[in-house]
């Protein structure tokens, strides 16, 4: 999933910009219903000054269809069903129908995250099209003052990597896209995974390039095996709750010894999550307790972007629905 455009809302200057830009992005774009999109980016922004005075409006595609997200820091809605709802507006001279309306189209449906901790609040709205919700969904956000991320997720047959250089930037990036290659161009098993690494290790310090943090997923039927080393996190859903797991320290091209390996045993559509370190552990572990058990893959990437994000660095968020098999 990448992130295509992304509107700053503060005022209805800025609502009018980006229709224009989305405007002229749905022009090159076929079969997607163009009118519509427009019509809920207006809504989305209207309501991000309405009742969060700000927020920014993203636009995503994923599989070539378009998506669009509000977020916002506001102090959160305290009943998403009944927000959702026709004619229910907390404004007044307002006749509701904006969340209603989009909500209720053929083709198109909203899913909502809201937080209203005592530290940690605000709100995603998400338009997606219906029944659209890939098992896999991948999320790179790079450094603020960046435009290549230091992070890179690549995906061959049923094995997935995840790589996190050291820093950020282009220099990170760099790191990343070795170990990509030599994903994509040897045979790879996890029987051998700690061979591959040290061939990674021997390159990166050869190249006096910088460090990595990978991890490799096997995914086979409703099994992930996890082979890495460094600073990754992942979560694995255990009924309404999700246990916590990190990799060991240690980082490739540097001081690096031998990868931990994991294997979970997943029941049908059970989620797996993993995050390299730009995402705050503590906040996510939160998120968690508020984020519905069947929110799309989607969702709670965009939600672990944005209220568990640290600025300092890149992150990148993955999250996989087991399935009684991968393709």
């Amino acid at each position: 999933m990448k992130i295509i455009d992304k509107f700053k809302i503060h005022n209805n200057s800025d609502i009018i910009y980006a229709k224009t830009t989305l405007s002229n992005l749905l022009k090159i774009r076929e079969n997607l219903d163009k009118n519509f999109l427009v019509f809920s980016l207006m809504e989305l922004s209207t309501n991000l000054i309405k009742h969060a005075d700000k927020g920014e409006i993203l636009v995503l595609e994923s599989k070539e269809q378009l998506l669009l997200c509000a977020l916002d820091y506001g102090h959160g809605i305290e009943d998403v069903a009944w927000s959702l709802q026709n004619g229910t507006t907390g404004m007044e001279n307002s006749l509701g129908l904006g969340l209603y309306q989009m909500n209720s189209n053929a083709n198109y449906e909203i899913e909502v995250c809201t937080m209203r901790a005592s530290q940690t609040h605000g709100t995603i709205v998400l338009l997606k099209p219906k029944h659209f919700n890939p098992d896999i969904i991948s999320l790179q956000i790079p450094h603020a003052t960046e435009e290549i991320c230091g992070d890179l997720f690549a995906k061959k047959g049923k094995f997935l990597l995840l790589a996190d250089g050291s820093g950020h930037g282009k220099k990170a990036n760099k790191s990343a896209e070795l170990a990509k290659t030599l994903f994509y161009n040897r045979p790879f098993s996890c029987m051998l995974v700690d061979e591959f690494f040290l061939d990674i290790d021997k390159e990166l310090k050869e190249k006096k390039m910088r460090g990595l943090a990978l991890s490799i997923f096997e995914i086979s039927k409703c099994n992930i095996q996890v082979c890495g080393i460094g600073n990754i996190s992942f979560w694995v859903q255990d009924g309404d709750n999700y246990k916590y797991v990190s990799q060991k320290d240690g980082i490739l091209g540097e001081h690096y010894s031998t990868s931990d390996k994991f294997l979970f045993e997943l029941s049908y559509n059970q989620k797996f999550i993993t995050a390299t370190d730009g995402v705050d552990v503590g906040k996510f572990n939160q998120l968690l307790l508020c984020l519905d058990k069947d929110s799309s893959n989607i969702l709670m990437a965009l939600s672990a972007m944005h209220f568990a994000s640290l600025a300092h660095d890149d992150k990148t968020i993955v999250v996989i629905t087991t399935q009684k098999e991968f393709t």
